[in-house]
């Protein structure tokens, strides 16, 4: 499994997922124009995450 999305497929994801709440089991880099873009998606919801968002989320996995 090759953990890169691109752009365009994470906001497919959020439009389909719409509203409904997201563990984000695993974030995937996203890539525009084949260039990643320093951004993470959700590969089950499309939420965008920056990189300090990305480690924000895995400080707050490991403290639960």
């Amino acid at each position: 499994l090759r953990n890169e999305m691109k752009k365009k497929r994470a906001q497919e994801l959020q439009d389909a997922w719409g509203d409904a709440p997201c563990e984000h089991p695993q974030l995937a880099k996203v890539y525009d124009l084949g260039a990643h873009t320093g951004s993470f998606a959700c590969v089950k919801c499309g939420k965008i995450f920056s990189f300090r968002e990305k480690a924000e989320l895995a400080a707050s996995r490991r403290e639960a």
